[in-house]
């Protein structure tokens, strides 16, 4: 009979539990115990019982740790919480979203542990969580992981699609545009306009932008004055933090430049599907100073002059190393620099040589100047080398852009 009436109730509990997947918000912690346990305010009214287990989760901190229920009263329950990447996360004085995860993935060292005798106590009291992972999780924790439940937390902390879509919601849009801006390839004059997007993000970053360009120039065959056009687009995608200082980055690059007729290229892409970013330095005047790598697959179509005049494309792919060193800084409230400089050498997959001379440079250095909140002057200097533009179609290697630019931010 005693058999029967416990299988009835583990199957009333198990009806009642949080279900995989299934979400329960503004929990509350009320208590912090000794061996990790906390106290919420929320108990079997809610679906929460015994053995249920979950993944507690933050708007803003995102993942926080994974709890399994060991007591549930009618309006509160207590959780004995593990994999904490983050301590000083659990507080009683934030808001909390359960997810349901399968019982089955509880550790069994975690199933094992003996439930201590809970007194139940009318005043809040603050306790404090112990880390249950090493102090400092580190590169060697984390990306060369040995156990599954650190691989667990490593997708856990890093690949999340609640917090990817809070990131993404708060995107904001610059529109700009070159009164003014000179090359020094062909004495070209030109006028830019241009949209960069890039949210404001805690742990992805999306950055895209759009940028056409047109200019006046000097043939360099008929030495007439032609006009040309150039289209430059790229996206990046960042998670970042998935260590201390390690961050990822993936990016799409494109550019199309026409002299006269010639495309040069006619059309060039740098696919890098996934690289690195280290971060080297950061203080209150430095924001930011990073150090990426990413593998890049270069296809590149370019149209050749032949002796008798006419133009034939030549299409090419390869592989390049892409070295990035990227660096922020805060001048005084109203002034920011930037620069980002790229290095780009191509490497021979048939003799795994690389050319020391095709190292497709670009330095673009930016002086903001802020107006208003949302109004922008820049001064841009841009720093370009290919070989290419001089191997096939004769014309300098560098090319060297002065441009003020006026910018306007739209939140979306």
């Amino acid at each position: 009979m005693w058999i029967i009436l416990t299988a009835i109730l583990l199957t009333f509990n198990t009806a009642l539990a949080l279900a995989p997947g299934e979400r329960l918000a503004n929990a509350q912690i009320l208590r912090i115990l000794p061996d990790n346990i906390i106290q919420i305010n929320r108990g079997f009214e809610d679906g929460l019982t015994v053995r249920s287990h979950v993944m507690l989760t933050h708007s803003s901190e995102g993942f926080i740790s994974r709890a399994l229920c060991i007591k549930s009263n009618a309006s509160t329950s207590y959780w004995r919480v593990y994999r904490i990447p983050n301590a000083e996360a659990l507080s009683l004085d934030l808001n909390y979203t359960l997810v349901g995860i399968d019982h089955h993935e509880v550790p069994q060292e975690v199933e094992r542990r003996k439930v201590p005798k809970i007194e139940e106590a009318k005043n809040k009291k603050a306790g404090a969580i112990k880390y249950d992972l090493p102090e400092k999780i580190t590169e060697k924790d984390l990306l060369k992981v040995t156990t599954p439940q650190r691989r667990r937390l490593f997708v856990e902390k890093n690949l999340s699609q609640d917090q990817l879509r809070r990131d993404l919601s708060e995107y904001r849009l610059s529109f700009y545009a070159s009164p003014f801006a000179r090359q020094s390839i062909n004495e070209a004059q030109s006028l830019r306009a241009g949209v960069r997007g890039e949210n404001v993000s805690k742990k992805y970053k999306l950055i895209t932008q759009l940028e056409h360009q047109q200019s006046k120039i000097k043939d360099p065959l008929t030495k007439e004055s032609v006009s040309t056009k150039a289209t430059q687009g790229q996206a990046q995608f960042i998670i970042k933090d998935l260590t201390k200082s390690i961050s990822s980055l993936s990016s799409v690059q494109y550019n199309s430049m026409f002299f006269s007729k010639l495309g040069t290229p006619d059309s060039h892409w740098l696919v890098g599907p996934i690289g690195l970013t280290w971060k080297l330095y950061e203080s209150d005047t430095w924001r930011n100073i990073d150090f990426s790598y990413i593998p890049l697959f270069d296809m590149r179509t370019t149209d050749v002059m032949e002796e008798d005049g006419r133009t034939s494309r030549e299409k090419a792919t390869g592989f390049r190393h892409g070295f990035r060193l990227n660096m922020q800084a805060k001048i005084n409230e109203r002034v920011n620099l930037e620069n980002s400089l790229w290095v780009r050498p191509f490497q021979d997959l048939t003799s795994w040589e690389i050319d020391s001379q095709d190292l497709l440079i670009n330095n673009d250095l930016k002086l903001s100047f802020s107006i208003t909140d949302k109004l922008f002057f820049d001064y841009n200097l841009i720093y370009m080398k290919d070989h290419i533009w001089k191997k096939i179609s004769g014309l300098d290697d560098t090319n060297i852009i002065n441009a003020l630019n006026v910018r306007y931010d739209v939140d979306l």
